[in-house]
């Protein structure tokens, strides 16, 4: 566990009394584990010996066998309860703090938080206590042998340390298959969800049964990455066993040899006898744990990564880009997994321009759109020669337009509609004139609305109105338009709309361009292509 991720259990009070509690615990296994090979030494010795005193051990064996059998299975639900807990505490603070973290994918997210988290309950519930127990009773087992037999301590002081070392050395294999398969299992789902918000467009295009193809290699591929890791278990497990059989079996040669010449007693040599597997034991657990806790140490980092980019908060330096003449991006490049990296130019698009991003479905023209929002910094954005930076990143994106490939409607009125983000914002406030004017432009006369900008969006109830998919995309379109931005990014918008909804959409966007917006639209329509000043195509590269 890196310092990094002890640091982030530690800060808060559940993960800290799992540590007390673990550590308390694995001195009372090893108190039991020790009081157990005495009295079952003496017990057997008595009986074989016709010690008087022998029933009286007996009793304490049979009273010490209850209360181990209270206590392991007691304690190991209080630990799997108390990981429980800090799973729902460090979800619900990841949770929280999304709304100020760098843009990471819904779905990379979603496996981080669902299936990423549950493996956290393996790891504090079963590895951390294990942990504890490998370092608490080995030692304490090898102090009560060395009093009894001194060689048979020195016989496990020399072999102990083959299982961590067997341990490390397949654990590093283990590191390195865990961190495959999550990066496969966060390309997949990044995939999937792209393809799923794409689906419409797909099957249009006849492409969807493609695209299932090549989310079922993806998906076997995650299950390659997820036998090799089973694989290196198994391997780990017959390993880290033949170490302990042959250490055990070491003292019990030892132990035999010297019973024979008479230089150890029987009470002895039959304790350490039953101490012995006990020295390996707990070392033997935690080892063979370590493939599972390794998923637990690679989303904790994850995890941590999240945090620490939702805790620092980037101080804002207002920029005026009303003026900007032209946007420029550099070399864009988007790795894919199975498939050959994408690249696009180095390219400026001037104000008043219109541009269409072209490529096969998946090759990452929405990821290319989302570098150009400033949602993320794949490749540097320069305006007007100055380049973007996160500092300036909110004034930029106050200044342009985004009009998603499935657009969403807020439950609320129309008129909430254009008003209500633009409050978040910290932007102006539209007059009902100017919201009239901008839906008129797209075709959206305010008869067709049944109670006019307080047509009701969204609700349940018999008063809210039912909008068609052409409607819901007009209004997005002149939401995104009301602004006036410098920069419209369109991601199909006339995908499965009537020709006479995608012309007045298209309409209206090149008439926002001609009045000095560059605009940038993905689209798969060849007739709308032809109108565009520039056509980029996104470029297949093979590293």
């Amino acid at each position: 566990m890196k310092s990094k991720d002890l640091r982030l259990l530690l800060s808060r009070s559940s993960s800290r009394k799992l540590f007390i509690t673990a550590a308390i615990g694995s001195l009372v296994s090893a108190a039991l584990v020790i009081l157990n090979a005495l009295l079952l030494g003496a017990v057997i010795v008595g009986i074989i010996y016709k010690h008087p005193s022998s029933s009286q051990w007996i009793v304490l064996l049979a009273a010490l066998w209850i209360i181990r059998s209270v206590f392991t299975p007691f304690f190991e639900s209080w630990c799997s309860t108390k990981a429980a807990t800090i799973k729902s505490e460090i979800r619900r603070e990841v949770s929280s703090l999304l709304a100020t973290v760098e843009p990471v994918s819904s779905s990379e997210l979603a496996s981080l938080l669902v299936k990423g988290a549950n493996s956290l309950d393996v790891y504090l519930g079963r590895f951390i206590p294990q942990l504890f127990a490998a370092l608490v009773v080995p030692l304490s087992v090898i102090i009560t042998v060395f009093f009894l037999d001194p060689l048979s301590a020195l016989i496990a002081i020399l072999t102990l340390p083959l299982i961590p070392f067997f341990g490390a050395l397949i654990g590093r294999y283990t590191s390195d298959s865990v961190s495959k398969k999550w990066k496969s299992l966060s390309a997949l789902s990044r995939y999937f969800e792209d393809s799923l918000q794409g689906f419409i467009t797909l099957r249009i295009f006849g492409r969807n049964k493609s695209q299932g193809e090549r989310i079922q290699n993806m998906g076997d591929r995650y299950t390659q990455e997820t036998m090799s890791v089973l694989k290196i278990s198994f391997l780990s497990a017959f390993v880290l066993e033949l170490a302990a059989t042959i250490s055990v079996a070491l003292i019990a040669v030892s132990i035999g040899l010297r019973l024979v010449d008479g230089k150890i007693s029987f009470l002895h040599g039959l304790t350490v006898l039953v101490l012995a597997p006990e020295i390996y034991f707990p070392l033997r657990n935690a080892a063979s744990l370590f493939h599972a806790s390794a998923d637990g140490t690679e989303v904790l980092e994850q995890l941590r990564v999240v945090s620490e980019t939702a805790l620092v908060q980037v101080p804002q330096v207002h920029r005026d880009f009303a003026s900007c003449k032209e946007i420029t991006w550099r070399n864009w490049t988007l790795a894919i997994p199975d498939a050959a990296e994408s690249r696009i130019p180095e390219s400026t698009i001037h104000r008043g321009e219109v541009i269409f991003i072209v490529g096969e479905s998946g090759i990452g023209k929405s990821s290319f759109a989302n570098n150009l929002l400033g949602l993320h910094f794949d490749s540097e954005i320069l305006i007007d020669g100055v380049a973007l930076t996160p500092e300036t990143v909110v004034s930029y994106q106050k200044s342009i337009a985004w009009v998603p490939q499935l657009p969403q409607l807020a439950s609320g009125t129309i008129r909430e509609q254009f008003t209500l983000m633009n409050n978040s914002a910290g932007l102006v406030l539209f007059s009902d004139e100017a919201i009239i004017q901008s839906l008129q432009l797209l075709s959206l006369p305010l008869e067709e609305l049944p109670q006019g900008l307080d047509t009701q969006l969204g609700g349940s109830d018999e008063k809210s109105a039912q909008m068609s998919g052409g409607q819901i995309r007009k209004i997005a379109v002149a939401r995104a338009l009301i602004r006036k931005p410098i920069l419209i990014v369109a991601d199909e918008p006339t995908a499965d709309l009537d020709r006479h909804s995608a012309t007045a959409i298209m309409t209206a966007l090149r008439a926002a361009a001609e009045n000095g917006a560059a605009l940038v639209c993905i689209s798969h329509d060849e007739d709308l292509q032809k109108s565009s000043d520039r056509v980029i195509a996104v470029e297949r590269v093979k590293s």
